[in-house]
């Protein structure tokens, strides 16, 4: 295999990294979480949510999730 200096797998494609996976699982905390709020008609869980969804996107956004995409 070619040294590329990336971490790829032997299939050859882009291993997803751990900030990619915990924006994911924030993300459908945050999902679960407005179904509760939802079905609750919770106030406090709203702003749960909106702070997991918020929290998971920026994640995200920092983990270059998108550059992992194949």
């Amino acid at each position: 295999m070619v040294e590329t200096g990336v971490d790829v797998s032997d299939t050859g494609h882009v291993k997803a990294n751990m900030g990619s996976w915990a924006a994911v699982y924030i993300v459908i905390a945050g999902f679960v979480l407005g179904t509760l709020a939802l079905i609750l008609g919770s106030v406090p869980l709203w702003i749960g949510t909106a702070v997991a969804l918020v929290l998971g996107a920026g994640l995200a956004l920092a983990s270059n999730i998108m550059e992992q995409a194949y």
